[in-house]
C-alpha cells in the first residue's frame, strides 16, 4: 500500500512538473522573439516560414523597419519590394484581420519615405495607405495602431499638399489629427509610440514646438519594450537635439 501511494505521488508530481513547463516555441513565436531583439532580417525569414496572415505581416513589417532604419540606401529597394509582396500575401490570407491592413499601411508608408513625391504618387500610396487604415478601423474601431497611423497620414498629407489641397483631394485635415490622437490617448494613455507619432505630426503641422519637445520627452521616459521602441528613442532623441539646436 505504501509503495502504491508513493508511486501515485511521484506520478502526480511528474505530471504537475510537465504541466508547468512552457510550451515549445513555434515558428511565429521565434519570429516575434527575433523582432523584439532587433534581429529583423531573421524575423522576416521566420515570419515568412511560419506563413499565414500573422507570419506574413510580421515578416513584411520587419523588412520595412530593417530597410528604413538599419540598412544601407542601396539595399532598401529589394527589402521593400519583398516586404510589399509579403504584406499583400498577409492581406490575402487575412482580409478581415485589422493587423494585416495596418501592416500594409506601415510598409507602404515607410517605403514612401524613401521615394520622391512623384514616385509615391505613381504608386498611389496616399490613397492606398488611407484605405488600408480605414479598413482596419472598420474591422477594429478601437485599434490604437490604426488610429495612430491615420492621424499620422493626415498630418503627412497636409504637410505635403497644403491644407486646402489635402482636404479637397484626399480628405485629410489638420483637425482630424488632433481628434484621432485624442481617441488614441483616451484608449491608451501614455503610449510610447503614439506620443512620439503625435510629436512628429505636430512638427509636420508647424505646431507648438514646446509641445513637440514635451511629447518627445514623455515618449523617451516610457521604457522601451522591444528593438523598434529603442529605434523610436533614437529618433526622438535626434529630433529633440535638432529642436534644441534651432533654439
Amino acid at each position: 500500500m505504501l509503495a502504491t501511494s508513493l508511486r501515485t505521488a511521484i506520478a502526480a508530481a511528474l505530471v504537475a512538473a510537465l504541466m508547468a513547463l512552457p510550451a515549445a516555441a513555434g515558428p511565429l513565436d521565434a519570429a516575434r522573439a527575433a523582432w523584439t531583439e532587433g534581429r529583423f532580417l531573421e524575423a522576416a525569414d521566420m515570419g515568412e516560414a511560419a506563413g499565414g496572415a500573422k507570419g506574413f505581416a510580421l515578416a513584411a513589417e520587419a523588412l520595412a523597419v530593417q530597410a528604413l532604419f538599419r540598412s544601407a540606401e542601396a539595399d532598401r529597394p529589394a527589402l521593400f519590394e519583398r516586404g510589399l509582396e509579403l504584406v499583400a500575401r498577409a492581406v490575402e490570407a487575412g482580409p478581415d484581420a485589422a493587423f494585416a491592413h495596418i501592416a500594409a499601411a506601415r510598409v507602404m508608408g515607410r517605403h514612401g519615405q524613401t521615394l520622391t513625391g512623384g514616385e509615391a504618387k505613381e504608386r498611389g500610396y496616399a490613397e492606398k495607405i488611407r484605405d488600408a487604415l480605414e479598413r482596419a478601423l472598420e474591422l477594429e474601431p478601437d485599434s490604437v495602431a490604426a488610429l495612430t497611423g491615420l492621424a499620422g497620414w493626415n498630418a503627412g498629407v497636409v504637410e505635403a499638399a497644403g491644407s486646402f489641397l489635402a482636404r479637397i483631394a484626399f480628405g485629410a485635415r489638420e483637425k482630424t489629427v488632433h481628434e484621432l490622437f485624442d481617441r488614441v490617448f483616451a484608449l491608451a494613455p501614455g503610449g510610447k509610440v503614439p506620443l512620439f507619432e503625435y510629436a512628429l505630426a505636430l512638427r509636420k503641422l508647424d505646431g507648438d514646438i514646446g509641445r513637440v519637445g514635451s511629447l518627445l520627452r514623455q515618449a523617451m521616459a516610457v521604457p522601451a519594450k522591444n528593438a523598434y521602441q529603442r529605434i523610436v528613442d533614437e529618433r526622438a532623441a535626434a529630433l529633440l537635439a535638432e529642436i534644441d539646436a534651432d533654439g
